[in-house]
């Protein structure tokens, strides 16, 4: 299976205070995993889905020497980068990419809802569906009632990609190595013509919505006026929600912050803030799939990944921007000291694109996908001590 550009962040649910494991070692999680969703309910964290495909664990945080179990399955199809957001006593799990039957080689967005019950351990499917492309939204809520998605890619061009991309490879009527090398650049042509295009023209979400399992209502409270993003991180404090980084086309990430307070349905935007560059870099290349919350009230975002040298081709001309170049997963952490950005510690190793609830004492991180793609089952806490950054397990 070709890999896909478009990646998602897996977003905080609630921002409600738990403590760490005092004393304990924080459990490695069952299974190396990436592109995961997680929530928080209470002072348990659930997580799954993914590469982990149906499975769902729960891990009691107030409880020392907890370990990781196993609860329902997810019952529906495999679906990675899918969000999840609580409200209540509920796990909301929203969009996500993945096949609509198990043996077809295309992948799709999925537009349906499900709800995990804590209280019951048991899965519904909620009567709704996402209106727009959510895939690699980054979902949270600020109210505790409301769940507010931003960002998305496009459903149509997405899907369409794949479509294009796998029909070339079984376009043709020849055998062996011709047909290969047929079929090969069949598919190098798509992805010349899927990835040579503006920022604008691929149609990430500009909408913001807001969804009320209450009212199992969706609302769109207005268009994000910065370049529309996907797989941005995303942290909140009271009504303030932050978003940091995500791609502004695939293989080009943002190198800037978004931030907005929330007050009701009306969203009021700050000016975009620049995150320092990375150490040993001249410039900021942006980071996708980051992992982001508050500790210490000091903002955090860490790892995530990029195309190093993306930048210089796109302002070079060159719309394929990351054309030729290698994926790159970081492991800088950031801190937001007095309204700027400064590069504060390292994370054990590179690695995005994993699950990350907020807690009380710093932010929680449960695997991720590591340099090369790779699963990782660590789970770690990342917590600022006044000057740099713990790392703890």
């Amino acid at each position: 299976m070709k890999k896909i550009v478009f990646a998602c962040v897996l977003v905080p649910a609630l921002l409600v205070a738990a403590p760490a494991v005092a004393g304990d070692r924080l459990p490695k999680f069952p299974l190396a995993v990436k592109m995961t969703a997680a929530a928080k309910v209470g002072d348990t964290v659930y997580a799954g889905l993914g590469s982990a495909g149906q499975a769902w664990y729960a891990l009691d945080m107030a409880k020392p020497g907890a370990q990781w179990e196993a609860l329902a399955p997810f019952p529906d199809q495999q679906r990675n980068n899918a969000n999840a957001v609580a409200i209540g006593a509920n796990v909301y799990v929203f969009n996500g990419q993945g096949k609509a039957h198990p043996a077809d080689q295309r992948l799709i967005i999925f537009d349906t809802v499900w709800k995990y019950d804590t209280a019951a351990n048991s899965w519904s499917k909620v009567p709704t569906r996402s209106p727009l492309g959510g895939l690699a939204s980054a979902a949270t809520t600020s109210d505790r009632q409301n769940i507010l998605f931003f960002g998305g890619a496009s459903k149509a061009i997405f899907e369409g990609y794949f479509v294009d991309y796998f029909d070339a490879a079984s376009a043709g009527v020849q055998d062996g190595a011709i047909a290969t090398a047929t079929s090969k650049a069949r598919q190098d042509d798509v992805d010349e013509r899927y990835f040579d295009q503006r920022p604008q023209d691929y149609l990430f979400t500009a909408h913001v919505l807001s969804y009320n399992p209450a009212r199992n209502q969706w609302r769109n409270l207005g268009i994000d006026p910065n370049p529309a993003t996907v797989a941005s991180a995303v942290a909140v404090k009271g009504k303030q929600v932050t978003l940091i980084g995500g791609e502004i086309k695939p293989g080009l990430r943002s190198p800037n912050v978004k931030r907005l307070t929330v007050s009701g349905e009306t969203l009021h935007w700050a000016r975009l803030s620049p995150m320092a560059a990375a150490p040993g870099e001249a410039a900021q290349e942006g980071i996708a799939g980051a992992f982001a919350g508050y500790s210490g009230g000091v903002l955090l975002a860490a790892g995530g990944a990029n195309f190093p040298g993306a930048w210089k081709q796109f302002n070079g001309g060159r719309l394929f921007a990351h054309k030729g170049l290698s994926k790159t997963w970081r492991a800088d952490i950031y801190a937001e000291i007095k309204g700027k950005w400064m590069a504060v510690g390292k994370l054990p190793a590179p690695m995005g694109y994993g699950s990350y609830v907020q807690l009380d004492d710093g932010v929680l991180v449960v695997g991720g996908e590591l340099q090369g793609g790779a699963g990782s089952n660590d789970v770690f806490m990342i917590k600022w001590n006044g000057k740099s950054v713990d790392i703890v397990r």
